[in-house]
């Protein structure tokens, strides 16, 4: 059996040495292998199969089976080339089952173009030496596919083109070494994909191209090493996506334009390192995609123009320029993240198109870029479901923050009216679930709050409506002492010290005059209130202090910014 630290460290090291004479059919092959520091790791004894053995099983359309077999220079073009078949016709290989086997190569190991026929094909604990392995445009039918535990050597690995049927195929535990891997335009059908604790080598990964169909797909826990990750323009199918606890390392990672169809995408707790991370263009369909507790890493992240139905970043720390600029997203989670760097979403040249944006609990140590109105901000906040008005409150406030470190002020103003407003409901409906007394006076409370603070002065940020609502209330006490010193003069009248001789119209801008130097407290004296009228000018002199001052704070406040 070949031994599991094999496979976990990318380089292949061995020796090879041979029992047995060269024409003996029990000769043996004597693999020795060593760890970084040439020390000895393990020592196996497999039998020897020659290739032209093998190729004779082909023609004969025997069944191969493997079993800890060292096979050199297994090459499929040598086996068209020597039986007069044409370069890229397909050989046909029966029942194919090789475990615990060494394919040794001084170039490659060659599968390509061959066509795999049976109820699987097992490849199942083999060593793949240090030259390239292919299987371009290898076709394994509609059995199941098994490569578990595969260790791959230090030359390129080749699955373009391959064509999988409806069987379930693995790849897990398997380790593709320090080569190069594509599995570029590979067709994975119907079939379950499993990549599970795959361990990725340093060259480059290029699942370009690639489909796959309604069979769930898993790289849970794979680890990738230096080198770019290119997953461009893939197009998964309505199974379920699984790259959670996946390790990126450093290098570029590019997931531009894959469709993820319908299935549900799990990131959940993967980690990122140097490089930049493209999701550009992606289309996440109608399945949600968690992200939740992702570390990025550095460089940059982008879903500029991504489409998602539900996406979920809880719990992410973004160290790193965030681009969420999608062009059609329902929901949005960012709901407990810790942005130390940028994350923008604010539209440039294409609209920005998001439904709900949960900030709950998030910690901006950096900076959101994001637009009041182009980012229609109040609905995105509004339009949550699963927040109650304490939560949205406390999102209000987040912004509120952000907008002010960001200089954008009427946007700041605009956040703090809404978290206000929040916070008061919030407290109504807590008031109306305490005592007696808390839900006698939550109403009267809440419409006073409403009345003075919002709708008068907008909670000190609007200076001209606190001058248009004095205004008013000028000409709202002029209009009772109109009516009660002309109409009414059983409640209370206007003495004046000076001769009245006045009309109606006179004695209207007279009430507008005394309720106008009443408000102002300026008290000229040539007017007074007598009988209940004394009550109101008192308490138009309140309100005149009370609106100046608030005029005063909300000036200042607007001037100093």
């Amino acid at each position: 059996m070949i031994d599991s630290q094999l496979h976990e460290d990318h380089l292949l090291r061995y020796t090879v040495a041979f029992e047995g004479g060269s024409d003996s059919d029990d000769r043996i092959a004597v693999m020795t292998f060593f760890d970084e520091n040439n020390k000895k790791v393990t020592r196996l004894k497999l039998k020897v199969v020659r290739k032209e053995e093998i190729y004779k099983w082909i023609s004969d359309e025997k069944n191969i089976q493997l079993e800890h077999a060292y096979v050199k220079d297994l090459s499929l073009s040598e086996y068209r080339s020597s039986s007069g078949m044409k370069e890229g016709d397909y050989v046909t290989i029966h029942n194919f089952s090789a475990t615990h086997s060494f394919f040794d190569c001084e170039i490659s190991s060659d599968f390509s173009f061959s066509k795999f026929e049976g109820v699987s094909t097992i490849f199942n604990n083999c060593v793949f030496g240090n030259g390239n392995s292919d299987f371009l445009s290898a076709d394994f039918g509609h059995g199941n596919v098994s490569f578990k535990r595969v260790k791959f050597g230090s030359g390129s690995t080749n699955f373009q083109s391959v064509k999988f049927g409806d069987g379930d195929i693995s790849f897990d535990g398997a380790n593709f070494g320090n080569g190069n891997l594509s599995f570029a335009d590979a067709n994975f059908s119907n079939g379950n994909v499993d990549f599970k604790n795959t361990i990725f080598g340093t060259g480059s990964i290029d699942f370009k191209f690639a489909k796959f169909a309604d069979g769930s797909i898993s790289f849970e826990r794979a680890c990738f090493s230096e080198g770019k990750k290119d997953f461009k323009n893939v197009e998964f199918g309505g199974g379920r996506i699984d790259f959670k606890k996946v390790e990126f390392h450093n290098g570029d990672v590019s997931f531009e334009g894959v469709e993820f169809g319908n299935g549900k995408v799990n990131f959940k707790g993967s980690t990122f390192g140097k490089g930049q991370k493209w999701f550009d263009q992606a289309d996440f369909a109608n399945g949600e995609a968690i992200f939740d507790h992702v570390d990025f890493g550095s460089g940059s992240v982008s879903f500029n123009q991504a489409k998602a139905a539900h996406i979920s970043f809880r719990g992410c720390p973004f160290n790193c320029y965030v681009d969420l600029r999608f062009s059609e997203c329902k929901i949005a989670n960012l709901s407990n993240a810790i942005v130390r760097d940028i994350v923008d979403i604010k539209p440039e040249h294409k609209e920005v198109f998001i439904r709900e944006l949960n900030l709950t609990n998030m910690r901006i140590l950096g900076r959101v870029f994001i637009n009041w109105r182009e980012n229609l901000v109040s609905d995105l906040i509004y339009n949550q479901k699963k927040t109650d008005y304490f939560q949205k409150a406390e999102q209000f406030r987040i912004l509120k923050e952000n907008f002010r470190v960001n200089g954008q002020y009427e946007d700041e103003d605009a956040a703090y009216i809404e978290f206000k407003r929040c916070e008061a409901i919030a407290n109504l409906n807590r008031e109306k679930k305490g005592t007696m007394l808390q839900k006698i006076f939550a109403y009267p409370k809440y419409y006073f709050q409403e009345y003075i603070f919002d709708y008068v002065g907008r909670y000190a940020t609007a200076p001209t409506r606190v001058i248009l609502n004095s205004i008013f209330t000028v000409f709202v006490f002029g209009i009772i002492y109109y009516i009660s010193t002309t109409c009414v003069r059983s409640f209370g009248t206007l003495e004046s010290t000076l001769p009245k001789d006045l009309n109606q119209f006179q004695e209207f801008w007279n009430s507008i005059y005394y309720s106008a130097i009443t408000f102002f407290t300026i008290g000229y004296g040539d007017y007074f209130p007598a009988g209940g009228l004394k009550l109101v000018a008192a308490f138009e002199g309140f309100s005149g202090v009370f609106l100046m001052s608030y005029f005063t704070v909300a000036f200042v406040r607007k001037i100093l910014r």
